[in-house]
């Protein structure tokens, strides 16, 4: 896939995804009203991401801002302990005021890969902070088993077999996963290395980026959209250790 840049158009979503990506019941009933009216269309302000296209900019999760680590540090210590090895991080490349990070891991025994996954956005006053955990693994058949710590929110694409256990601790998903491994009845393809990692990272992180595209729910960025959403990025890396407090909506598990 190349590297598009795309923005979200949430007037494509269903009535239920929207509701689910809006927020607070009453921000998703509106949504949902505007778009019953056709009022509802494509964000603007610049905001958006751009494909990973063939590779990842892979770095070390220490590198990573440091208010990235912070929040990412109780799930990294947790799924050590279920017995993943580190791998690396990388970043999407975002415009506006956001970011998006992940960690991601490969089970000693090859069988599943791990991922803790910060995202932060900032419009006007208002914040959002996110840090989840899901785990991976790709099976012979083409598709990918997924169980995640996250609620769910968009839709996936049907290879992506996913089910969601917000609340639950790392190990109890991990149980599950496994779990549903053994149920499969297709033979999971191991990853064994980094480069299996990388891979299989590029598979979701560009098969979602496409089959959203296809539905219409994100749509390509034009170049204007592009330079203003660049602009906006700069400033907010510039100002995202220093700022004042906002008010905050965080999406972050419980983590006790």
């Amino acid at each position: 896939m190349k590297r598009v840049a795309f923005k979200a158009n949430p007037a494509r979503m269903g009535y239920r995804e929207l509701f689910r990506v809006a927020g607070p019941p009453m921000t998703g009933f509106l949504a949902c009203t505007l778009k019953l009216f056709r009022i509802l269309g494509p964000d603007t302000g610049g905001f958006g991401f751009r494909a990973p296209g063939d590779r990842l900019d892979r770095r070390d999760p220490d590198d990573l801002p440091r208010r990235v680590v912070r929040s990412c540090d109780g799930y990294r210590a947790k799924l050590r302990k279920l017995g993943f090895v580190p791998g690396f991080a990388y970043s999407l490349e975002a415009f506006g005021s956001q970011e998006a990070h992940a960690m991601v891991y490969r089970h000693k025994d090859a069988t599943a890969a791990g991922a803790v996954v910060y995202a932060r956005c900032v419009r006007g006053d208002a914040e959002t902070e996110t840090t989840v955990f899901g785990f991976n693994t790709p099976l012979a058949d083409d598709t990918y088993l997924m169980t995640s710590g996250n609620k769910r929110l968009m839709d996936k694409p049907p290879h992506f077999r996913v089910e969601y256990h917000p609340g639950m601790s790392p190990a109890d998903v991990f149980d599950r996963h496994l779990e549903r491994l053994d149920e499969a009845d297709a033979r999971p393809r191991k990853v064994k290395t980094d480069d299996d990692l990388e891979a299989l990272v590029l598979d979701c992180e560009n098969g979602e980026a496409e089959f959203n595209l296809d539905r219409g729910v994100f749509v390509r960025m034009t170049r204007d959209e592009i330079e203003e959403g660049e602009e906006l990025r700069d400033d907010y890396e510039a100002e995202a250790d220093t700022v004042g407090p906002r008010r905050r909506r965080r999406d972050e598990d419980d983590e006790d």
